[in-house]
């Protein structure tokens, strides 16, 4: 999505514009969008095209703010953490409120669950307790105690690279270890790791099978974590279906012992009713996966703070004087006290659901900019020029170590699919095709894929 002479328009709109065609002319066949032998079919598949099924409005994020907690300094002054631990990580560093909350969890010794938004810092949420529990165990003892699963390797590389910032900056002796293992790794290394296993391992559902059922390795990984006291899974969500249930058995190799301690993490898993259900059935989703239990009450979900200090514009006269204002100076303060902080705020990133704060969905950019230019007040264009400044600003000044707003603009772009039909005559019944093999009419009739592959979304 860029912005052009006033207004937005989708990439795919420019790409048009710069080879001199439209969705409506002959000439998309340029796109390699072939053209169908059955009329019916082809005006179906434009007019799916033309609703943006390949490339839909993009929308705008708003990361919300966390309620903030206490530093790793006030924590291990507290009892709650050792000395070293904050040491490992910064005694400076503040951890939002549901980051104390999963250290609460784990020092009481339950299963917990992690559900915050994306950006949310969940790794500390386990991360911190795992660090703690082995300095107070004893690091002396080369022995996996720690074993963590994430569903690509590029999660373990960045996570194993912020692990190596925190030792260089801040203990480079520390004498807890830890490495990954997965495809990538060598076998020299990985010999080694067997015979001299690190503290923490982090590996991905793959090796962590390949681990449990080759012989020798089978062997040296039940020898090397003989006493592994915390498994976590991060990113909950993509273990569904066959896929979750293969996960969910290999877990249940290493989940029968009863001091064996469960957490994961995941920004989303549910999302309809109050958060009393939701808390319920992420539990359960957790629950079957551990094959341990997870309470309800340990699945702790996030908990938001307003950025502004100043209300909505309730009014339209409040509203036009908002947009009319000055930019705010490059400060946190003028930022936080904008008005046009608050609406930008309130349109794209919180809600509120039984008195609590929550996060908004992400809407269409365009949607949200109409919900502005819908109100009776002058605006020069699509953009308010107001919030032009104001929300450049915003996301270069800093709030507890983070921009005061941090904005993303999705746009997703779908890979392609066959579209379907039924055989009967005289109208063929059409969908997508996507997990539908019959029609839903009182006699269904089976879908079959018709020749347009690579058109619609999988």
């Amino acid at each position: 999505m860029v912005h052009s002479a006033g207004r937005f328009v989708s990439v795919f709109e420019r790409i048009g514009d710069r080879v001199g065609i439209s969705l409506d002319d002959p000439q998309i066949d340029a796109l390699d969008i072939p053209r169908g032998a059955d009329l019916r079919i082809d005006e179906f598949v434009r007019a799916k095209l033309a609703v943006g099924e390949l490339w839909p409005e993009a929308v705008l994020q708003l990361n919300p703010a966390y309620e903030q907690g206490p530093t790793l300094c006030e924590l291990a002054a507290s009892g709650a953490i050792l000395a070293d631990t904050a040491r490992f990580f910064g005694p400076g560093l503040r951890l939002h409120r549901h980051q104390a909350e999963a250290l609460a969890a784990a020092r009481r010794g339950d299963n917990y669950i992690v559900s915050t938004g994306t950006g949310s810092g969940k790794s500390l949420s386990y991360l911190v307790p795992i660090f703690d529990m082995i300095l107070r165990d004893g690091s002396a003892r080369h022995s996996v105690r720690a074993l963590i699963v994430y569903p690509m390797n590029a999660l373990i590389d960045g996570q194993v690279e912020a692990l190596n910032a925190f030792r260089a900056a801040n203990w480079p002796g520390c004498p807890v270890r830890f490495a990954q293992y997965t495809g990538q790794t060598c076998e020299e290394v990985r010999q080694q790791l067997l015979q001299d296993p690190p503290h923490i391992l982090l590996t991905n559902y793959v090796m962590l099978e390949y681990m449990l059922i080759r012989p020798q390795e089978r062997a040296l990984v039940g020898e090397a974590t003989r006493e592994l006291r915390f498994l976590t899974v991060d990113e909950l969500h993509v273990y569904r279906g066959r896929q979750g249930a293969d996960v969910a058995m290999l877990l249940r190799q290493r989940t029968g012992r009863p001091d064996l301690q469960c957490a994961g993490t995941s920004a989303t898993i549910a999302t309809g009713g109050d958060r009393a259900t939701r808390r319920a059935e992420i539990a359960e989703v957790g629950s079957r996966l551990f094959g341990a239990r997870v309470a309800p009450a340990n699945v702790i979900d996030e908990t938001l703070e307003r950025v502004a200090q100043v209300p909505v514009p309730a009014t339209v006269d409040a509203l036009r004087d908002a947009v009319e204002m000055p930019p705010p100076a490059p400060d946190r303060a003028a930022v936080a006290g904008h008005p046009l902080t608050a609406w930008a705020e309130e349109t794209f990133g919180l809600a509120s659901e039984d008195s609590r704060l929550v996060g908004r969905p992400p809407i269409p950019l365009v949607e949200g900019l109409a919900a502005l230019s819908r109100r009776p007040v002058s605006l020069p264009g699509a953009v308010p020029s107001g919030s032009r400044p104001c929300s450049k600003r915003a996301t270069r000044r800093r709030w507890s170590g983070e921009p005061v707003f941090a904005f993303r603009l999705h746009q997703f772009l779908a890979s392609g699919g066959s579209v379907h039909a039924t055989i009967e005559p005289p109208d063929p019944g059409l969908c997508r095709g996507r997990r539908r093999r019959r029609t839903t009419n009182a006699v269904p009739s089976r879908l079959l894929p018709r020749l347009w592959p690579g058109i619609l979304p999988r």
